[in-house]
């Protein structure tokens, strides 16, 4: 069950930079942040099992903090008009994608375990396709996750060049 939240959440993130793949950007090396919080509920682990984990040199993902990495976009990817695609078998789905000018927005439903979460995500183009930032908020209701819980997050990236180096996710 946490699993499937932790997953929706990194769907989401994970669609920040990929709304921002179309042809709006410019290819070559990027260098990606995301970070995302709870601002009502979270993840709801006992104190005992948390010891544990510990115990065993196991950390919880720390929500909260920011996510960088670089990511090399190809000229074939920067060409395609595209919007986040889950694909077929995936537990999301996005409605109403669409650019505006440099704007994206899209509507995201996830249903898995029978507990269905809605979200929305929003990007902006800058700086004549060499920088990028986005927001996405999802929210729904797990006991696992306090009940009802809101997740926020956004992405920004920046053009680093047109070469790509090697350590490129």
């Amino acid at each position: 069950m946490r699993q499937s939240i932790l997953s929706a959440a990194i769907i989401a993130i994970a669609a920040l930079p990929c709304m921002a793949h179309a042809a709006h950007r410019v290819p070559g090396q990027w260098e990606v942040t995301s970070q995302m919080h709870f601002v009502q509920g979270g993840m709801q682990v006992p104190p005992e099992a948390m010891a544990q984990m510990k115990a065993h040199g196991i950390r919880m993902p720390a929500i909260g903090a920011p996510h960088t990495f670089k990511q090399c976009l190809t000229a074939t990817e920067a060409a395609r008009d595209e919007h986040p695609d889950f694909g077929e078998g995936k537990p999301c789905t996005s409605q109403n994608a669409k650019w505006s000018g440099d704007h994206f927005h899209a509507e995201i439903t996830c249903t898995s375990n029978a507990r269905p979460r809605h979200g929305v995500i929003d990007g902006n183009i800058g700086n004549g396709g060499r920088s990028y930032s986005g927001t996405f908020k999802m929210e729904g209701d797990d006991p696992h996750l306090g009940g009802h819980y809101v997740m926020e997050g956004q992405s920004s990236g920046k053009w680093l060049g047109p070469t790509c180096s090697k350590d490129t996710e």
